[in-house]
């Protein structure tokens, strides 16, 4: 009835936190006796097997049976449930997680596994008061402190964050997801030492967690530290070697070195698995000008502006290169481009009057953090802007 499992790689992501509710419905937090239907206990044991072997649209049509067999009992719900997490399909998780509630409301795995869910909608609202009743009915519960840690974070609340964290790992100090997120607000605070502490402990813990290496990798960038960074960035490519942001992150650490050829390639290499990212146009085109190829640059330029024509820091860099040719109007016109996108920048920029421009490894742009990630990124520091020479 069902076909062969088939064999999933696995991406760089967090430990999956729906792992810890396999852990509690194994051990008997939402167990129970058998169900009352043989055959749909039949069909929910064949869902679990599937499950197992990470076959989650095969386990789906086994638990959609159990469902149909046995509509009161919470655990094909539950399990139904977590099947539709793992494939991104969080609505209908929310939805199973409500009935499962429904049938097993004085059960924590059903608030936690809801508050998860909500949370990967962005309903951090919902996903607080869910993983707070969790915690009400079993304070023991880790994960749960980690989860409003993740909604408050999301929030903008780093401080509730933190003292979530910190209790998610009095609870568990070897919760390598609360480890992480401590890092992460950690290196937000400024507190990098601090941070990669805990990234290291998570990287103890969970050698193959790619995105502790990526989030150490980051915070080594931070510090300074481009070496420590390309490493830790490495080794993240080595368990995820699609990554198009691990590749645009690995080529700013290749550029800072001064090692444009290589960051050319990081970027090429992640254009081609995400063509639709203008911030990859973009740093290939600062790499393209630190190897003295305008062309390739200009045409990088085109494409990040046509793709996302809202940002600053892509007219400011056409604008140096139309200086460059002496196309002092196309200039003066992107120049003001960037302003209206960008009102902070100064009224008066002016270019070096270099057409050669000799000092080749100068970051010569004028950048925002594009990323989103709230904190200043040391690949691309803002210089001199008020005396950059004229478009005349």
């Amino acid at each position: 009835m069902f076909s062969k499992p088939k064999k999933f790689s696995s991406p760089i992501k967090h430990v999956s936190s729906l792992s810890v509710l396999l852990a509690l419905l194994i051990s008997g937090s939402a167990a129970g006796p058998a169900l009352a239907d043989d055959t749909a206990g039949s069909f929910y044991e064949q869902g679990v097997r599937l499950m197992k072997e990470k076959n989650f649209k095969d386990a789906i049509q086994a638990f959609d049976m159990s469902v149909g067999m046995a509509q009161t009992d919470a655990r094909p719900f539950m399990r139904r449930g977590q099947c539709f997490f793992e494939l991104g399909h969080y609505q209908l998780a929310v939805k199973d997680f409500t009935q499962a509630i429904q049938y097993a409301p004085d059960d924590p795995a059903g608030f936690l596994a809801r508050g998860l869910a909500e949370s990967k909608l962005n309903q951090h609202a919902k996903a607080i008061e869910d993983f707070q009743q969790a915690i009400n009915m079993n304070p023991k519960l880790a994960d749960a402190y980690r989860g409003l840690a993740d909604s408050y974070r999301a929030q903008g609340n780093n401080q509730a964050a933190l003292d979530n964290y910190n209790v998610a790992l009095v609870k568990d100090p070897r919760n390598v997801d609360a480890l992480v997120g401590r890092g992460d607000i950690l290196n937000v605070l400024g507190k990098n030492k601090d941070a990669i502490k805990d990234y290291s402990y998570a990287i103890e813990l969970a050698p193959q967690m790619g995105v502790a290496y990526i989030h150490r990798g980051t915070a080594y960038s931070g510090m300074e530290r481009p070496e420590d960074a390309l490493k830790d960035y490495d080794r993240a490519m080595q368990l995820d070697p699609k990554n198009p942001n691990l590749k645009l992150r690995r080529g700013k650490e290749f550029f800072r070195l001064k090692n444009a050829k290589q960051a050319y390639d990081d970027f090429s290499d992640a254009i081609k698995q995400d063509p639709t990212n203008a911030d990859l146009y973009y740093h290939r085109a600062k790499a393209d000008m630190q190897l003295g190829n305008d062309g390739g640059a200009m045409e990088d330029l085109e494409d990040a502006i046509r793709l996302d024509p809202n940002q600053a820091n892509f007219y400011m860099a056409r604008a140096f290169l139309w200086h460059k040719k002496g196309k002092s109007i196309l200039a003066r016109e992107d120049i003001k481009r960037a302003q209206f996108f960008n009102p902070s920048l100064p009224k008066d920029i002016r270019f070096e009057k270099d057409p050669k421009n000799p000092d080749r490894w100068r970051q010569e742009t004028f950048l925002s953090d594009f990323m989103g990630t709230g904190q200043k990124d040391s690949a691309e520091n803002l210089k001199n802007t008020g005396s950059l020479g004229g478009a005349n």
